[in-house]
Parts: structure tokens; C-alpha cells; sequence
């Protein structure tokens, strides 16, 4: 197992130059990472993908190999793949293939406290956010529907149908997603009054800490 699990850039990149076995400078990495449609499944910019290159070469996983001009544009490092890098690879893909992979919507922090939020904003606020949240999936699913004719008719599909799976995998959390909010509205929906609800949890919680404290 890797000392340390890589981001999904390192292994994006570190993937891309053990499977393209030339040395490539990061615009090189952009590109073909454009080609294969990275944004759908690795968020990232184009100074994240250089930033994430000069700390491969530092960990040494990669190595300078020289710069490259083309006329008055800037020059460009150009990176090669060295050895620990190759090992390393192998390591990060069996960890992310043997080890399970955590599970946390940031989102779940809230909800113990959406009662006392709706006592004190309203049903309506949450149900507007709510619609806006689901509208905002369905718009990234159509994104992602033509990310797979991208993929499937680019000439690398033929050699690794893989390439298709991180969008059918988003495709799926994202129906979950939907469904998770419309359960959500459901529920907000099925309250009749967030404060009188409130008030009658706090009045509750305080006889339970009263009654727990004449036990002690």
C-alpha cells in the first residue's frame, strides 16, 4: 500500500505518463487530459495541473527532462517518467481498487439542525434552494450526457471501454442525488409549523437535561 493516497490529479496525471510512455511538458498533459474529458470526474485548473507536476518532479516521481520553444511563446518543461514514479502508479490504483473509499456529503452536517433553520427563515427558502439544487444536477447530467458520445467516439474507447465509467459512476451518484432531494422536500414539505415544532423540541430537550440531572 502507497505511504501517502494520492489526490485524483496525481493519479490522473501519474496515470497519463505511464500510459503514454514519451516525455511531455503540462500543456502536452492538458490537452490529452481535455481529449479524454478529465473534467467530469477531476475537478481541476490549468495552474492545479502545473502545480501538481512540479510536486510530482519534487517527490520524485517525475523528472525534468529539458525545455522546449516554439517560437516566441514561453518555454515549456518537459517531464519524463521516472521509476519510483512507475511503482508508485501501480501502488495508488491498488489502493483505490482494495481500499473503500469514504462516503461524506457535506451537506449531511446540516440537517440536525434544519428544524431550528426553518423556525427561523421558513419552509419556502429551503424549498426554492432545494428546486434550485435539483435543476442545477439535471443541467450537469445533460453535460455529461454528451461527455459519453465524446468519449465513446473518441478512438481510445475501441482500446479501453474504461474510459466511460467515471461518467456512468457520476451519472449514478447524481440520480441518488436527485432522488436524496426530493425526499428531502418531501419531508420539508410534510412540516406544518417549523417554529411551533421547534419550540416544542427545545421545551422536550430541556425536561429530558432536567430529568437526567435529578438522576445524577
Amino acid at each position: 500500500m502507497p505511504k501517502k493516497r494520492f489526490t485524483s490529479l496525481k493519479t490522473f496525471i501519474l496515470g497519463v505518463m505511464n500510459q503514454i510512455p514519451k516525455p511531455m511538458s503540462g500543456y502536452e498533459l492538458i490537452t490529452i487530459a481535455n481529449n479524454w474529458n478529465y473534467d467530469h470526474y477531476i475537478k481541476a485548473t490549468n495552474a492545479s495541473f502545473y502545480y501538481t507536476l512540479k510536486q510530482l518532479e519534487r517527490e520524485g516521481f517525475l523528472r525534468e527532462s529539458g525545455t522546449q520553444q516554439e517560437g516566441n511563446r514561453p518555454e515549456k518543461t518537459i517531464y519524463r517518467l521516472a521509476t519510483q514514479g512507475k511503482k508508485e502508479f501501480q501502488e495508488q490504483i491498488k489502493y483505490f481498487l482494495t481500499e473503500n473509499q469514504d462516503i461524506y456529503y457535506d451537506i449531511d452536517s446540516t440537517m440536525p439542525f434544519i428544524t431550528l433553520f426553518g423556525s427561523i427563515i421558513g419552509k419556502d427558502f429551503i424549498i426554492d434552494a432545494i428546486d434550485k439544487q435539483i435543476e442545477k444536477i439535471k443541467s450537469m447530467l445533460k453535460h455529461v450526457d454528451e461527455g459519453e458520445k465524446t468519449v465513446t467516439s473518441h478512438f481510445s474507447y475501441k482500446f479501453s471501454p474504461f474510459n466511460i465509467l467515471p461518467l456512468k459512476h457520476w451519472k449514478l451518484h447524481a440520480d441518488a442525488e436527485i432522488k436524496w432531494f426530493e425526499i428531502f422536500k418531501e419531508t420539508i414539505e410534510s412540516m406544518d409549523d417549523f417554529k411551533d415544532t421547534y419550540q416544542k423540541y427545545v421545551k422536550k430537550s430541556l425536561e429530558l437535561n432536567q430529568e437526567e440531572s435529578s438522576r445524577k
